[in-house]
């Protein structure tokens, strides 16, 4: 998921697209299946996995860099209330204290 996601994953090239704007093979092809699952369950199989997103793991280290790529690829797929609800699930399983460094890190240079 880290290789794949990224800024304009579907290389539209100007904001403001809407997923039933765009073509769905094109969708597909920037974001195949498995990256699509990735996408939709990485936060319940880390909490069943029983890990947590502290500092330096790599779940705070994929927060930090694609949590916006990631809500991106979320809304191409049509699944922006999934994200939500697993950023929700996400904020129960990880202490407070980490949450704060990971919102600051996508609101300062």
């Amino acid at each position: 998921m880290s290789q794949t996601l990224k800024k304009d994953v579907c290389e539209l090239y100007a904001p403001g697209y809407q997923a039933a704007q765009v073509e769905s093979s094109r969708i597909q092809k920037c974001l195949p299946p498995e990256v699509q699952y990735a996408c939709l369950y990485w936060v319940q199989h880390l909490q069943r996995s029983g890990s947590q997103a502290y500092d330096g793991e790599e779940a705070h280290r994929f927060l930090q860099a694609h949590l916006l790529h990631w809500l991106e690829a979320l809304g191409w797929m049509g699944k922006t209330s999934e994200g939500i609800q697993a950023i929700l699930s996400l904020e129960a399983h990880v202490p407070v204290c980490y949450l704060s460094i990971i919102y600051k890190s996508l609101t300062c240079p």
